[in-house]
C-alpha cells in the first residue's frame, strides 16, 4: 500500500515538473519574441487611441464617484433619522449635506437639448393655405422629444430630494412612524438614483457571469436640421 502512494506520489511529482518543464521552455523559446516587440515603440495612430479609452474610463470612474458622493450622505442621513434617540440637530445637519450633493449631482448631469419648435411660415406663403393639423397630433402639439438617460437621472435625484425632504419633516415633528416610511422612500430612491446612474451613465456593462444582461436607457437625441424656407 505505501508503495502504490510513494510510485502515485513520484508520477505526480513528475508529470508536474515535466509541465513546468515546458511552460518555462515555451516562455524561454518566446523570451527574445516578447523582448523585440517591448522593444518596438507604438505607432502613433495608436497613441490617440489610447488617449481616448483612457479618458473613457476616466469619465466612467467619475460617475460612479458622483454616485457615491450621493449615497453616502443620503444613508448617513437615514442612519441617523432612524437612531435611538434620534438628535433633530443632527438629521438637519445630515439632510443640508444631502441636499447639497443631489444639487451637486444635477449639476454633473449632461444638458439636454430643448424642444425644436417648427419654423413659422412667413406671410403670403404656401404654407399658410396648408390644412391644419387634426387636433391631439405631433403636429399639433408640437414635436414630442423621446426622454433621455439625463432625464431619468434627474427624476431620480428629484424623487430622492422630495423623500429627504419628507424624512426631515418628520423627524422634526417627532413622528417616528412617519419617519420610517420616509426612510424607506429614502431607500427607494437611493436605488433609483443608483440604477438609473449604472444603465445611462455611459458605464460598461457587468460582466460577472450568472447576472443578467441589463437594458439600457435612451440616449440624448440629436436636435433635427431646421429646413430652409
Amino acid at each position: 500500500m505505501l508503495s502504490h502512494r510513494t510510485t502515485g506520489v513520484a508520477v505526480s511529482a513528475a508529470l508536474v515538473a515535466a509541465l513546468a518543464g515546458g511552460v518555462v521552455g515555451t516562455a524561454s523559446a518566446d523570451a527574445p519574441h516578447q523582448h523585440s516587440a517591448a522593444a518596438q515603440p507604438a505607432t502613433p495612430a495608436a497613441q490617440p487611441a489610447a488617449r481616448a479609452d483612457a479618458a473613457t474610463v476616466l469619465a466612467q470612474a467619475k460617475t460612479l464617484g458622483g454616485l457615491g458622493s450621493v449615497l453616502t450622505p443620503v444613508t448617513t442621513l437615514v442612519h441617523d433619522a432612524l437612531a435611538t434617540p434620534v438628535s433633530k440637530d443632527k438629521v438637519a445637519s445630515d439632510a443640508t449635506a444631502a441636499t447639497a450633493a443631489i444639487a451637486a449631482a444635477k449639476k454633473d448631469l449632461p444638458a439636454t437639448p430643448a424642444t425644436p419648435t417648427a419654423p413659422s411660415a412667413p406671410n403670403g406663403s404656401a404654407a399658410s393655405n396648408a390644412p391644419a393639423a387634426p387636433s391631439g397630433s405631433a403636429a399639433a402639439t408640437g414635436a414630442v422629444r423621446p426622454r433621455a438617460a439625463a432625464d431619468v437621472q434627474a427624476d431620480a435625484l428629484a424623487a430622492l430630494q422630495t423623500a429627504i425632504d419628507s424624512l426631515s419633516k418628520a423627524v422634526a415633528a417627532g413622528d417616528a412612524a412617519g419617519a420610517v416610511t420616509a426612510g424607506t422612500a429614502v431607500v427607494t430612491g437611493l436605488v433609483n438614483v443608483a440604477v438609473a446612474t449604472v444603465l445611462g451613465g455611459g458605464l460598461p456593462q457587468p460582466d460577472l457571469p450568472g447576472l443578467p444582461t441589463l437594458p439600457s436607457l435612451p440616449s440624448t437625441p440629436t436636435l433635427p436640421t431646421t429646413p430652409g424656407l
